[in-house]
Order: C-alpha cells, then sequence, then structure tokens
C-alpha cells in the first residue's frame, strides 16, 4: 500500500519499521525451521542431516527434505524482494533514516539464501572434480542466483542510491548501507556493483574518507572516549574494502584508488596504548560495555592488518594467473612495495607487535596478520623489480627495515615452534568454561597460524634467494641442539628465547616438525570424534551435553528444553569440527614446509658446503667467495647479517649435524609422516609432497654415511 502514488509520505517511517520487523521474523522462522532434524535413510541406516548455523546440510538431490524457505516458495520471497527495493527507489534523495530501516530488512532477506555452515567433515575433498562439477544447484545457491539477478534488474539506480548513503549521512544508515554492499558484492559473480563503485568514483570516497576517520579514531584511544560509533562506522568500512579485495580485480581497484597509501598516512596506528599485563590471556577481566583502550586499538588496527594481507593474497594470485600481462605483470609488484611502505610508515608499531610476549587472543592475531603480511612482502629483490627514483641511502634504508623484519619472524621460531607458552597456557586453562573455552581454540589456531607464516617465509626467502642447491642461503645454523635439548627429560621448562638478531639452528626446525606431527594426530582424533558425536548428538549423555552448552550459553543452560540443548551442542561441535580441521590444514602446511627446509639445509650442508677448516686453499678462498655473493644478494645491514656465523662451518659441525640428524629422522618419524599423508594430505589433493621429502632426507643421510 505504501508504493502507491496516493499514500501519504508521513507513514513512511511507520511502514519502513513494521517492515524490519516482520522481515527479521521471517529470517528467525527459516532459520528455526531450518534447524529441525531431519531422519534420512542412508544404507540401512538413520542418519541426521541438520540445517542450522553449522551443521550438516543435505546433499544434493535430497529434493524430499523441506528446507526452510522452500516451504514458502520461491515465488512469494522473490514478490519480498522486489516490494523491498522498490519501497527503497520510492524515497528517492530523501528519508535516509526510512531507508536505514530497509536495508536491515534487505539483509535480513538475503540471510534466508545464506548456505550455513557446514562441519569440514574431510569427506567433501573426497569427491572428483567432475562430480563437483556436475552436481546439482542446491537450493541456497539457486535462491542466491534469482536474488542477484532481480536486484541487477533495477540497475544503476539502485547502486546509486545504497552508494550514496554508504559514503555519506548518519552513521547507522552508513553502517547498514556499507553492511548491505559487502553482502552484495560478494554474490555478485559479474561484479556488476564493483564496476559501478569503481566508475563511478564512490570506491575512491570511501578510500579518501580514511583520512577523516584518522583524527576521529585518535580521539577514541582517551581512558574516557566519546561515543564509538564511529569506531563502528570504520569497522563496517574497512570490512566492505576487505571484501572488495578478496577478487583479483577488487584488489586492482583498491590499488588504483590508493586505499595502502591511505593507510600509511593514518596516524592512529600509531598510537598504541601499552598492554593491560592484568588481562593476560585475555580472560582475566570481566567483561565492561566500553573496552579498554588496548581493546579499542585493536579494533582500529587489525582490519587494516587483514586488509593488507587480502589485497597481498588476491594480488598475487593474479600475478601467477597473467604473469604475461604488463599491467597485471606489474601490480604484484606495486602493491608489495605500497604495503612494504605502510609497515615502514609504522614501523614502530610493527616492532612492537613483533616484540610483545602477550599471550592474549588479540594480540595473536595481530602477530598472526602481520606474518602473514610480511611473509608475501618483505622478500629479497622486492625493490629491484621496480625501477625507483630512489637515492643509494634510502635504498639502503628501505633494505634495512626488510632485513629487520626477516630477522624478527626467524626470532618467532624460537617463541612459538615449540609450543611451550601454549603448553603453559592449557595447563593453567584446563578447567576453563564457558567463552574462556573459545577463546582457547582462537589462541591455539593464532599460535598456528604464526608458525605456518614464519614457514611460509623461511620457504619463500629460500627460493628467492637461490635458483639452485649449490647457492643455498642457510636461514639456519647446522646445530640441533634446539631439538635434542628440548626432546630431553625436562621438557615442561620454557626453551631459552634466541635474540633475533643471532641466527636460530637447524634444531629448531625439527623440533617443530616433530611438535607439528604430535600435535596433528591430537586434532586428528579430536576432529573425527567430534564429527561421531555430531551424528549422534541424542545418544550423549547429560552431562556432556551440558558442558558443550555451556561452551556456548555459560549461564542459564539448566533453565532451557532438551531439544534446545541439542540445537547449542550441534552448534558447539560444528564450530569445534572446523577449528580442527583448520589446525590440521595448518599442520600439514607446516610439516610439509619443515620437511622441504630441511632437505634443502641438509642438501647444502651435507652435499655442497666446504668447511671452514678445510686443508685446500684454493676450496676455502672460493666457498668465501661465494658466501659473500650470497650475502651481497641477500640485502641486510651487514653488521646484523643473517647469513652471519655460517662462515665458520667447520668439520666438526658437518660431521655432528649428520650424527644428530640421523638419530633425530629416525624409524618412528618417517612413518608418522607417511601416517599423515594416508589420513589426510591425500583426501585433501592429489598433489602431495611429504612421501617425496621424506624419501630425500632419507637419501641423503644414507649418502652421507656411506
Amino acid at each position: 500500500k505504501i508504493l502507491d502514488d496516493d499514500a501519504a509520505q508521513e507513514l513512511m517511517p511507520v511502514v519502513a519499521g513494521a517492515v524490519f520487523t516482520l522481515t527479521a521474523h521471517l529470517s528467525q522462522s527459516v532459520k528455526t525451521e531450518q534447524k529441525q532434524p531431519l531422519a534420512l535413510p542412508m544404507a540401512g541406516q538413520s542418519q541426521y542431516v541438520l540445517m542450522l548455523d553449522g551443521s550438516f546440510t543435505s546433499s544434493p538431490g535430497s529434493e524430499g527434505i523441506s528446507m526452510g524457505f522452500v516451504s514458502i516458495g520461491d515465488s512469494s520471497l522473490h514478490i519480498i524482494l522486489k516490494k523491498l527495493l522498490d519501497f527503497i527507489l520510492k524515497t528517492g534523495g530523501g528519508f535516509q533514516r526510512v531507508r536505514t530501516h530497509l536495508y536491515g530488512s534487505l539483509l535480513y532477506y538475503l540471510q534466508i539464501a545464506q548456505r550455513p555452515d557446514e562441519p569440514d567433515t574431510l569427506e567433501a575433498a573426497k569427491k572428483t572434480m567432475w562430480e563437483r562439477l556436475t552436481a546439482p544447484e542446491d537450493v541456497f545457491s539457486k535462491l542466491q542466483r534469482e536474488n542477484m539477478a532481480i536486484i541487477e534488474s533495477y540497475g544503476a539506480a539502485l547502486m546509486e542510491v545504497v552508494c550514496r548513503d554508504a559514503c555519506d549521512g548518519h552513521e547507522i544508515g552508513r553502517m547498514l548501507a556499507l553492511a548491505l554492499l559487502d553482502r552484495i558484492v560478494s554474490v555478485d559473480k559479474q561484479q556488476q556493483w564493483l564496476l559501478y563503485l569503481s566508475n563511478s568514483g564512490y570506491l575512491k570516497v570511501l578510500v579518501d574518507s580514511l583520512a577523516d576517520d584518522d583524527l576521529t579514531l585518535q580521539s577514541l584511544l582517551t581512558p574516557q572516549p566519546p561515543l564509538l560509533k564511529a569506531l563502528y562506522t570504520y569497522e563496517s568500512k574497512m570490512a566492505f574494502l576487505t571484501r572488495v579485495a578478496k577478487s583479483q580485480q577488487g584488489a586492482l581497484e583498491l590499488l588504483r584508488s590508493g586505499v595502502i597509501v591511505r593507510l600509511a598516512q593514518c596516524q592512529v596506528y600509531d598510537m598504541r596504548p601499552e598492554t593491560d599485563h592484568q588481562g593476560m590471556y585475555g580472560m582475566r577481566d570481566p567483561p565492561v560495555f566500553i573496552p579498554a583502550p588496548v581493546e579499542r586499538y585493536r579494533q582500529i588496527l587489525l582490519p587494516a592488518l587483514q586488509l593488507c594481507q587480502v589485497i597481498l593474497t588476491s594480488s598475487m594470485a593474479q600475478h601467477l594467473q597473467a604473469a604475461g600481462q604488463a599491467m597485471i605483470h606489474i601490480f604484484p609488484f606495486l602493491l608489495v612495495v605500497q604495503v612494504l611502505q605502510f609497515l615502514i610508515s609504522h614501523s614502530d608499531t610493527i616492532q612492537a607487535i613483533l616484540r610483545c610476549q602477550d599471550v592474549s587472543v588479540g594480540s595473536l592475531q595481530e602477530l598472526a596478520s602481520l606474518t602473514g603480511i610480511i611473509s608475501k612482502a618483505a622478500l629479497p629483490g622486492v625493490l629491484s623489480e621496480l625501477d625507483l627514483d630512489v637515492n643509494e641511502g634510502t635504498q639502503m634504508e628501505l633494505q634495512g627495515h626488510i632485513g629487520r623484519f626477516q630477522r624478527q619472524c626467524l626470532g618467532l621460531l624460537s617463541r612459538f615452534g615449540g609450543s611451550d607458552r601454549l603448553r603453559q597456557f592449557k595447563l593453567q586453562d584446563d578447567n576453563a568454561e564457558g567463552d574462556r573455552v573459545s577463546k582457547r581454540d582462537e589462541i591455539e589456531l593464532a599460535m598456528q597460524q604464526i608458525c605456518a607464516n614464519v614457514m611460509e617465509y623461511c620457504e619463500s626467502l629460500m627460493l628467492q634467494s637461490a635458483p639452485s642447491f649449490q647457492h643455498t642461503v642457510c636461514l639456519f645454523t647446522p646445530s640441533l641442539s634446539e631439538s635434542t635439548n628440548r626432546d630431553g627429560p625436562r621438557q615442561d621448562t620454557q626453551a631459552p628465547v634466541v635474540p633475533y638478531w643471532h641466527l636460530p639452528g637447524l634444531g629448531i626446525i625439527v623440533y617443530l616438525l616433530k611438535q607439528s606431527t604430535s600435535d596433528f594426530f591430537s586434532y586428528y582424533d579430536s576432529h573425527r570424534q567430534s564429527v561421531n558425536k555430531l551424528q549422534n548428538v541424542e545418544q550423549l549423555p547429560p552431562d556432556e551435553i551440558k558442558e558443550l552448552c555451556q561452551s556456548v550459553m555459560p549461564a542459564g543452560v539448566d533453565k532451557i528444553s532438551t531439544s534446545q540443548k541439542y540445537v547449542l551442542a550441534r552448534r558447539r561441535l560444528v564450530k569445534l569440527i572446523n577449528n580442527r580441521a583448520k589446525l590440521l590444514s595448518l599442520c600439514s602446511y607446516i610439516i610439509e614446509t619443515c620437511l622441504f627446509i630441511l632437505w634443502r639445509h641438509l642438501e647444502h650442508y651435507l652435499l655442497h658446503c666446504t668447511p671452514a677448516d678445510s686443508q685446500d686453499p684454493l676450496l676455502s678462498s672460493r666457498s668465501s667467495f661465494k658466501k659473500g655473493r650470497l650475502q651481497d644478494s641477500f640485502g641486510s645491514d651487514p653488521n646484523l647479517d643473517l647469513t652471519m656465523g655460517l662462515n665458520r662451518v667447520s668439520q666438526h659441525d658437518i660431521e655432528q649435524l649428520q650424527t644428530e640428524a640421523t638419530n633425530s629422522f629416525g624409524e618412528s618419524l618417517q612413518k608418522k609422516l607417511l601416517d599423515i599423508e594416508g589420513l589426510y594430505s591425500k583426501v585433501r589433493s592429489r598433489y602431495t609432497f611429504i612421501q617425496a621429502l621424506v624419501r630425500r632426507i632419507r637419501g641423503l643421510l644414507r649418502i652421507s654415511r656411506t
């Protein structure tokens, strides 16, 4: 009725509020219907296929199952969507507060077609590519595709209204408009909305507005801040820009808009407050409505780090796919240099994060994002790829910053490689309940992510700096003392932290390999048990159901019904399954990369390295010349060189490395590694390297003994 030409405009706010309420109830009722367990006959047995926030969904082709919105009918849903879009356009240039309700309604509506989180049971990867390509379209994808077709039919008129509201107006309207753009861009396969945002200049306006946000955000870091609306608007904006960056074309458009340059100019990232040590492990303080200054700062910094990381990932993928095109070829290197300038512009903050000893969720997430950026940006030869018009002093300064980032990242292996802090955290928090369990999962995931990022960095440094085995840049000394010391009887003591200017020994890689292998089997067993529990929730003991519920809802579990307890238990199990699946993926990557780095170092030390105490002066001088060339090519401060100490490798060091490596890389470890490839790697991909690397390392040690 409100869309009629003779409808009173004064009724628009009232009707928009009613539409918002009705759409919210519609979305919630569909989700509630999807949460009901549905029995599926499977080979003579009955299993439950669950449609909740992360439970099993039905397999394609199970058309007899009622899917929430299917019972409503697609045509009815399409009518609702069209009327919502008509209402938005009817408001014209004014009535932004009315459109705020309508944007909220549209977001609730689009949630209906959003696929629930599914548990990663490690079974989906067993399907062949042909099976995936020929699988029938599921109801979620179908409704999502039809929704997008309807939205696109409204053309530039709708785009103009939403984009204008995202850039201007009051805070709540901008946040909802940005959230709506985020959702639409995520499902817009044709990238029509991204194209409009770029061509019309709205994307550039959003990027340039970061300069205005900078001053406002600085005022939010005081002990008693004003209202936090500016922070929430900033988070919505950064979330949308990160969404744009996830596509290759979006990353290119953001580079053209100068987003990294804007982030480098923002001074708020340099205003890092002191860490609250009384809040150690992120769980000691009672929750408050206004977060502490350090938490507010992380809410500002983390989105910027995540945006840089996503842009780098997208641009590198684009570079690999289209390296032959001139513009595409130069794009990743331009971006890498800009990201380096962002890191250098805020070098004090970056150094503080890399040195931070805090083990809270926030500090570890900062470190995980930062190491992900450094592993892709602070690489040797980046500056030489571009014809930069800088003087020699400036170039040396840039290389000095890169070298410092490299050394500090290597130093992180001593902190996180042995999981000493994590082991203490587990002992201290074994009896944690409620939200603490979730935080423990996040901490564990962040620590493994940090190790994976550092190992990726080590691999990139070796591959880019050394084209052949004879010219290997060694990041680790030929010492396995870290591994043998930590494998001794006093594993409960924390290993000494290696200063970042000292080159770590190869033993830290061997220890990380063993630790990750042990972690893998622990995560694999936990994952398998959780999958079994999810399939048989109703058969679990009441105490276990209550424990699972308390991880989701710490208080009031005894007051809810049994069916609601099952819903909460399933939600927790799905979250646990997906957490363990991510940990398995990280452990598998760490193991494979550790094996590669160990193989390259053993290849160099046992076959190609000439000892410094060699009797042949010609060989000795040639070795020194070769290593000098390597030192120059690596490009870092000569006072704190990464290759420091490698020129003093003696025959005794090589013989000791051979003996210790043979003992450390025994049959038991080799069998575990091959079991991991059989259990996990071949399920995930048909391209696996663990077996080949184990075979090469074993062959190296045999050749050396003979």
